[in-house]
């Protein structure tokens, strides 16, 4: 019975394209709205928008401050050292048009990315001794401005700004090859 009458449902979601809708835009979202002939607009925190869904697709995206959990990674130092890092950045989106609008789709994988990508370089950049003694200052440690300015400067052209990056967790290593596979474990000096 639900097939025979499917092509009922169909024509009434079809119908409902016609009718406008209305969303409520959070103080936490901004949301963007995609028009016929590409033109993006950006709607406003705390505002109610009506749209047109057969001529305007809208999404709202969290801009309020946000923090993102970056997997650990195997590294290299410069002086040829191995080392384990784990990073976190804390972000908030500034432009919503350019995070979600022109020049990206899915923020979360952009920042989560370059900000591996600039642990990797950050690391790689310096000998052991000088990543050691400048993690163990903390937040106010040269490590941890230097990845926050890094960050920065290549996230600004998808429209987020980043409040700060650094590492959760920082080990020197060893890797071992059993039975053709590659084991990490940290080390215990």
């Amino acid at each position: 019975m639900e097939t025979a009458f499917g092509w009922l449902g169909q024509i009434f979601e079809a119908l409902l394209q016609f009718i406008p809708r209305i969303v409520i835009i959070r103080n936490t979202h901004q949301a963007v709205k995609w028009k016929v002939g590409g033109k993006v607009i950006a709607v406003d925190k705390g505002r109610r928008t009506w749209y047109w869904p057969l001529l305007t697709d809208i999404e709202t995206i969290v801009i309020a401050r946000q923090t993102l959990n970056l997997a650990t990674q195997v590294l290299m130092s410069k002086d040829q050292k191995q080392v384990v890092a784990g990073g976190f950045v804390v972000y908030h989106i500034n432009d919503v048009v350019q995070a979600i609008g022109e020049r990206n789709w899915d923020v979360e994988s952009t920042v989560g990315d370059i900000t591996m990508a600039a642990i990797v370089e950050e690391v790689m950049q310096q000998q052991l001794g000088d990543l050691l003694e400048s993690i163990s200052l903390g937040i106010e440690g040269e490590f941890n401005k230097k990845l926050t300015d890094n960050c920065r400067k290549q996230l600004r052209q998808y429209g987020v700004y980043v409040d700060r990056a650094g590492l959760t967790d920082f080990s020197t290593c060893r890797v071992y090859k059993v039975l053709g596979a590659d084991v990490t474990t940290a080390s215990e000096d």
